[in-house]
Parts: structure tokens; C-alpha cells; sequence
């Protein structure tokens, strides 16, 4: 008889929780939550996406948890509450956290240089276009040999720890039209070393595209606040996180390397829009697709990355979580840096990490835009600064940020809210998954 009990307790142990779900208490109608389901199952439906996992918390309760899908679409592996995603750059609010808790201690200031605890950064180059005209950086110009010709110097000024927050440093992905800079970040693999050390390293030899502080470029800034965390604490990225933030926001599946005893939940990862030409090419590699839709797998649940030996500690986009997870570390922030006695900010801080920082450079250097209009930055966060040129339904001052898999999160202090998307699928732009699942998040709002 014993033996049974404790059998019908490991399995309650194992499975997941029921999560309770009330509308009518958080002020959303359950009706149009449905026009919610509508879209995200319609896409899965369509096989536009494998399976989509989507969270709405509002005046503190749970008014929305929706799962449905596939983790895995070759095995047929439907997607569970407790799935574990790949949530790539929304690692970058969590470490963004970390570092300003070790600014809370009174470790550095905002304003120090960066090369005072990174000497590798004393003497960066900026790359200078002979041809700063914008026409002349399009692809189409790259072609050009007029514009192979350029210059470096050094920066004028150094990099500040602010910078890097609010990604006005200068580093980037080398993911533009194919510049000069962009070419050496590509040949230098940046993103590809064995650890944060040799990312440093490689990373000092690159130019920066603009000088420090001049302009907004979305990039690897939160890398090096990844590694700056080390340095001033002694610590190990994953130990530091772990220490000061997984473990008391009881964030138990947040992981730079997936545990063995996890892998049944972790997902697969998709790219849409194949061409046949690379479909047929990927089949001879023995890369997996269905044939019946345009997803084909960049990254098997069973065999990850993610599972292998992990020693590159990306802070800018190496974790990986559950919804769950992430709704602590959001109800944290939404609560002014405190959850369940567990103060891991002070409110000042939070306060000053959500503000647009980049409202002051715009003053003077001109105008920045970023991926969408209406949006600033903090140190972190995009913020929300003007509505009515978003044009989506939001509020002012929402801050959040998204994953190169479509994840994205909002956290609404005005209507006291917290929004969570959760999908696998590398080339989600073209379907403006985000946009959608935020607008049918705000209408669903009836008191």
C-alpha cells in the first residue's frame, strides 16, 4: 500500500500543475479571448507555426493560459504547459537585471568606461565611410567598389556601461547589408568562441559602427554586460543568475544548457518559407521538413545545442525557459524589483530601467529608429513612448522585448499586466505574429 502511494506521488510530483484561468477576475472577457485562440491556433492549424504557448496576467491573476500545438511535429510531441522554449534575446532583460543588482551594490556606476573592468576595450575603433550618405550603405551600393573604400580610427570617446545596456555602444550583429563592419563580425565569428573570454577578445578587434553614445544599433552590448557580471562578481554567468535570480524567483527551468532530465520537454525549432531549391538541398543534409508545409527543424528537440556541453554563456541570447519561468521574472519587474519577499531590485531602479534613455541622445544627434515606431529604450526594455505612432493597442511606458524565435513578453504598469508568446519559429516577421498577439491582447480588456 505504501508502495503505491509513493508511486501516485511521484507522478503527481512530475506532471504539471493545473493552472487556474479567470477572466472575469483579471478584466478580460473570455469571449474576445477567444478571437485570441482564433489567430494562434489558425496559424498552427495552417502549419504557420508548430505550436504557440500564450500567458495574459492582469490585476494579479491569471486571465489567460493557452496551450496548443506541437513541441515537435516529427514525433507528433504535442506542446504541454511546462514546455521549454528557446527564448534567445529575452535572456537580455534578465541579465540587464543582473548587472544593475551588482550596481546596487556599488560596484561600478553607469557612467564609468567600460575598459576600466574590460582593458580590452581601451582602444576600440569606429569605422569611418568614406561615404556616410545612407544611400551608399544600401546592399545595392555594396557592390559598388567606390564604397569598399573606408577608414578606422579610434573612438573618440570610450564606451560607458550605459551604453551597453541601452545598446547605444556601437557593437551590432553584423547583420546589416553587408558593410565593412558587417564583414568582420561575420568573419570573425563572433558569437561562435568557446567562451566569454574569447568573445571579448575577438569582439576588441572588430570597429564599432558608430562612435560610442551617437546612435541606437541592436546587438551584442548584452554579451558583454554577460561577461562584465563575471568580472565584477567572480562569479560565472549561469552561478550568478542562478544565485541571485532563478532560484528566488522559483525559476526552475531557466537554463543555459538544457538538464538530461529535461529533454522530453524541450521544443523543436522551425524556419518558414523554404525555397524547394534549399528544401531539397537540406533533405540530402537529412534535415528533417514536412512536406505538407513550408516548417522545416534548424534545431531538433533531441539532439539541441542546448543539450550539448554549453561553454559560450551568451547574455545577450543563450537561455532557455518555460512561460511560467518568465512570468515570475516579469511579475518581479511589474512589482517594482520584489516578489514573494524576495527583493531582487529596489523600486528606484526599476523606475529608471523602463525610462527611454535614448530620447536624450535624439536631442543630440537627431532622430533614431528602431525596429518599431513609437518605441524607445531603456536599460534592457524597449519602452513605449508614443502610442498613436506605434500604432498598435498598448499603453505608454509598456516595456518588453522578444526572442529570434518569435517569443515576446509586455509588461503594462498601467493596466497592471503582464503578456507572454511563446512560438518557435526563427523567420516569424513575415506573419507579425507579435503585432497580432498584442492587439488581440489589449481588446480583450473590458474593465
Amino acid at each position: 500500500m505504501n508502495k503505491i502511494l509513493i508511486i501516485i506521488a511521484l507522478l503527481f510530483s512530475i506532471l504539471p500543475a493545473q493552472i487556474s484561468v479567470n477572466p472575469d477576475k483579471a478584466g478580460l472577457s473570455e469571449i474576445r479571448l477567444q478571437r485570441l485562440n482564433k489567430i494562434m491556433h489558425g496559424l498552427v492549424d495552417q502549419k504557420k507555426i508548430a505550436g504557440a504557448q500564450t500567458a495574459i496576467i492582469r490585476n494579479g491573476s491569471i486571465g489567460h493560459y493557452d496551450t496548443y500545438g506541437y513541441a515537435d511535429i516529427d514525433n507528433k510531441k504535442p506542446l504541454h504547459d511546462d514546455s521549454i522554449f528557446r527564448i534567445y534575446s529575452m535572456t537580455k532583460p534578465i541579465v540587464s537585471v543582473a548587472l544593475m543588482m551588482l550596481y546596487e551594490e556599488g560596484r561600478f556606476l553607469l557612467t564609468d568606461p567600460v575598459h576600466k573592468y574590460i582593458p580590452e576595450f581601451k582602444n576600440l575603433k569606429v569605422h569611418r565611410p568614406l561615404f556616410p550618405n545612407r544611400l551608399l550603405t544600401s546592399r545595392k551600393w555594396n557592390m559598388w567598389p567606390i564604397n569598399k573604400i573606408h577608414y578606422v580610427s579610434k573612438a573618440k570617446k570610450p564606451i560607458l556601461i550605459i551604453d551597453l545596456l541601452r545598446h547605444t555602444s556601437g557593437f551590432g550583429y553584423g547583420w546589416g547589408p553587408n558593410t565593412y563592419v558587417d564583414r568582420k563580425y561575420n568573419k570573425a565569428k563572433i558569437l561562435n568562441r568557446k567562451n566569454n573570454k574569447e568573445f571579448i577578445s575577438e569582439l576588441s578587434n572588430v570597429p564599432l559602427y558608430h562612435e560610442p553614445g551617437s546612435g541606437w544599433r541592436y546587438g551584442v552590448s548584452t554579451d558583454v554586460c554577460g561577461y562584465l557580471i563575471e568580472v565584477l562578481s567572480g562569479k560565472n554567468l549561469d552561478e550568478f543568475l542562478t544565485d541571485k535570480i532563478f532560484k528566488p524567483l522559483n525559476m526552475t527551468d531557466t537554463h543555459f544548457q538544457l538538464p538530461n532530465n529535461k529533454i522530453n520537454r524541450f521544443t523543436s525549432n522551425y524556419i518558414n518559407n523554404i525555397p524547394k531549391r534549399l528544401r531539397k538541398l537540406a533533405k540530402v543534409f537529412g534535415i528533417s521538413f514536412d512536406p505538407d508545409n513550408s516548417l522545416m527543424v534548424v534545431d531538433h528537440a533531441d539532439s539541441s545545442e542546448f543539450s550539448k556541453n554549453v561553454t559560450f554563456l551568451s547574455g545577450g541570447g543563450g537561455l532557455i525557459s518555460t512561460t511560467n519561468d518568465y512570468i515570475q521574472f516579469c511579475k518581479m519587474i511589474l512589482n517594482k524589483g520584489e516578489l514573494n519577499g524576495a527583493r531582487i531590485l529596489s523600486p528606484k531602479t526599476i523606475e529608471l530601467m523602463i525610462e527611454d534613455h535614448l530620447k536624450f541622445i535624439e536631442n543630440k544627434y537627431g532622430s533614431i529608429t528602431l525596429p518599431n515606431n513609437g518605441t524607445g529604450f531603456g536599460l534592457g526594455f524597449s519602452v513605449v513612448k508614443n502610442i498613436a505612432e506605434k500604432k498598435i493597442l498598448s499603453s505608454k511606458g509598456t516595456h518588453g522585448w522578444g526572442g529570434m524565435a518569435g517569443t515576446f513578453f509586455g509588461i503594462d504598469p498601467k493596466e497592471d499586466m503582464i503578456f507572454i508568446l511563446m512560438i518557435q519559429l526563427i523567420d516569424f516577421n513575415d506573419l507579425e505574429i507579435s503585432n497580432r498577439f498584442q492587439t488581440m491582447v489589449y481588446q480583450s480588456i473590458v474593465k
